[in-house]
């Protein structure tokens, strides 16, 4: 499981290895970790020349210390709103997973299924995961 200091450099690795990511910086007066893992706020740092495909970068992003996964919101969000509304996610998410097997009732409601994954809400909500070229570690 990750500490803190590796999960810095993974967000800023995964973040960096996208086109112009490389002036981004994590705020650390405003990390805030939990049970999951922690909230980073980004911000651009300007003393870094800028190259012409510069990226937007998101406002805080959550990387999950079990899983370590990178997420992002399309949406700005106060970062308590964001840390609820991923809390809410993880929460569907671990339900689905205890109940996965033969614990349905018949019959099943296929076409509602993909309607409330776990995915489509994150999708409405707009989380987005990102992804990248890593450093070894």
């Amino acid at each position: 499981m990750l500490n803190q200091i590796d999960a810095e450099a993974l967000v800023l690795a995964r973040l960096r290895s996208r086109s112009g990511g490389e002036r981004i910086r994590i705020v650390d007066s405003q990390t805030v970790e939990r049970a999951f893992g922690w909230v980073f706020t980004l911000a651009e740092d300007v003393t870094i020349p800028a190259n012409e495909s510069q990226i937007k970068i998101p406002q805080q992003v959550i990387l999950n210390k079990h899983s370590e996964q990178l997420v992002a919101c399309s949406i700005e969000h106060s970062q308590d709103e964001f840390i609820r509304l991923y809390e809410k996610l993880l929460a569907k998410s671990q339900a689905r997973a205890r109940s996965w097997c033969l614990t349905i009732t018949f019959p099943f409601p296929w076409g509602r299924w993909w309607k409330g994954s776990v995915a489509e809400t994150a999708k409405e909500t707009g989380f987005y995961e990102i992804g990248g070229k890593e450093i070894e570690r």
